[in-house]
């Protein structure tokens, strides 16, 4: 009895307080605490989005390149090296002439600059018009073939009365002499006209005693008449001649050897003689060009079909392995006229 009475005293009293907490009390919020102390997008109203809006992009920043590592530099590939200037080097002359372009295309066949062309004739010289005439020859070279450098060697078919207008003058005289100096310097103002580089090649000493007078004679004239045309003199005469200057026929070869360098018939040369020959005239001429004394780009090293067609491909192509020389017709004073007396004219 006494607990029922007690149990209803104290459910009177707590209504009475939670009646009177009940009214200041805040109403029951079902946000958890965390998020409803901060704004929130569930309580704040999206604001209306205009039309333009809707179709306008914003730009998306692109963020900015990285840059690649430094690389070390390549060098670049060399460029082919341009073409050697093209020599054409043309020999004229007699059948010695055969022999120094042989000697000539032998020594400078390495040499990619230059273009050795032979315009030799056995048995010519500048006494015999009416067999071959050198001043109309050397123009028509000129004309079918750009001379660079011209190398001449010319004179053991010339001891020749010369026939001039009728008349007859005999080897070395004083009209022989001026008609001879005349036909040279003609065949020389030919070649410059050209623009070629000349080398007046001297003849070397003869086994005859007065043939080699008579070349020496030769000799003399073809310097005389070079520096008075301003081109170049290339001395031979000791070139193949014993200490005391005399003829010899075997001597040191280019690499000092002690070698035949003659022919039988004393005038001639063999292979190895004519390689000594052209030695001496491939030394000056490459003394010019390199020091640039003669025209770089002269010319482009063609030459027409027609002369590339008449070029022998070897020495042996023109007789000199075989030491076949002058046979052309047989005439006196030629170098091959093995009747020619040493005592009389």
């Amino acid at each position: 009895m006494a607990g029922a009475v007690f149990l209803r005293i104290f459910l009177a009293a707590l209504s009475l307080v939670f009646f009177a907490g009940g009214a200041t009390a805040k109403p029951l919020s079902l946000i958890p605490p965390d998020l409803a102390a901060a704004p929130s997008a569930l309580q704040v109203p999206p604001a209306p989005v205009s039309k333009a809006a809707l179709t306008t992009t914003t730009p998306v920043p692109v963020p900015a390149p990285v840059a690649a590592p430094a690389q070390a530099a390549i060098p670049a590939e060399p460029k082919e090296q341009a073409a050697k200037t093209r020599y054409n080097v043309v020999v004229f002359g007699d059948s010695l002439g055969d022999g120094l372009w042989a000697g000539l295309y032998h020594t400078l066949r390495k040499d990619k600059r230059f273009n050795v062309i032979r315009k030799s004739r056995v048995a010519t010289g500048f006494v015999r018009k009416d067999y071959f005439d050198w001043s109309e020859g050397v123009r028509e070279a000129a004309a079918e073939t750009h001379i660079d450098i011209a190398v001449i060697i010319m004179g053991t078919n010339d001891r020749q009365t010369i026939v001039e207008d009728g008349a007859r003058h005999a080897l070395f005289t004083p009209k022989w002499r001026e008609v001879y100096e005349a036909r040279v310097d003609d065949f020389t103002v030919t070649l410059k006209a050209s623009g070629a580089r000349i080398y007046w090649v001297g003849l070397p000493v003869m086994r005859g005693a007065t043939f080699e007078s008579d070349m020496e004679n030769f000799s003399a004239i073809f310097e005389k008449r070079a520096v008075a045309n301003g081109i170049i003199f290339v001395p031979t005469h000791d070139l193949v001649a014993d200490k005391d200057g005399k003829y010899s026929a075997y001597g040191l070869d280019t690499s000092g050897r002690k070698r035949l360098l003659r022919a039988e018939d004393g005038i001639h040369f063999t292979m190895e003689g004519y390689d000594l020959l052209a030695h001496a005239v491939r030394d000056t001429i490459l003394r010019d060009v390199d020091s640039g004394v003669v025209a770089a780009g002269a010319s482009t090293g063609i030459i027409s079909s027609a002369a590339a067609e008449a070029q022998p491909k070897s020495a042996a192509s023109i007789g000199l392995k075989a030491q076949i020389y002058d046979v052309a017709e047989g005439r006196p004073g030629r170098s091959d006229d093995w009747r020619w007396s040493e005592v009389t004219r």
